[in-house]
């Protein structure tokens, strides 16, 4: 629901608000509607600011 009332806000040349969204999940996997917050926030990087928390973060190292 988030994405569609921030796009409605995004979208609305008379509307100027700001948006931040802290996104907290356990892990990576457990983000939901992950691309379409990225899209929102490459469509519009001057009114909307999503940072992502993870509880377990998990990262993968290539020693090759």
């Amino acid at each position: 629901m988030f994405p569609q009332v921030a796009r409605a806000i995004l979208e609305n040349p008379i509307d100027t608000t700001n948006i931040c969204l802290i996104y907290a999940n356990v892990t990576f996997e457990d983000i939901l509607l992950k691309e379409e917050l990225d899209n929102l926030a490459a469509s519009f990087p001057d009114r909307i600011s999503v940072y992502y928390v993870l509880n377990k973060f998990e990262m993968a190292f290539d020693n090759a």
